[in-house]
């Protein structure tokens, strides 16, 4: 899995390398995710800019790092989102659940 980490004053952003977010680094993300939405105290935004194809694993990635952020009284931002991934997300009806930039 490749991914980069911009920590800003205002903003951390977790940029994904991979063009598919799906079942193959899914564990991996949720691992990495879950460690470095702990530590940071600011708002968090995943860029899916390189992000083609998802599948349900990377859903579920995406709905776990929205309930940490929930759960700090924040939305997850996404933002780069692809027009097949976003359709993905309509589908699932879970275009109210993320905040899109």
């Amino acid at each position: 899995m490749k991914y980069e980490i911009d920590k800003q004053p205002d903003q951390t952003i977790f940029k994904l390398g991979n063009d598919t977010l799906g079942h193959d680094i899914a564990a991996d993300l949720k691992t990495e995710l879950l460690f470095l939405q702990k530590e940071i105290d600011n708002q968090f935004t995943i860029d899916l800019g390189n992000v083609i194809k998802c599948d349900s694993s990377g859903i579920s990635c995406l709905l776990m790092s929205e309930r940490m952020e929930r759960e700090k009284g924040r939305k997850l931002i996404l933002r780069n989102v692809n027009e097949s991934v976003m359709e993905i997300l309509n589908i699932a009806r879970l275009e109210r659940v993320f905040e899109f930039k």
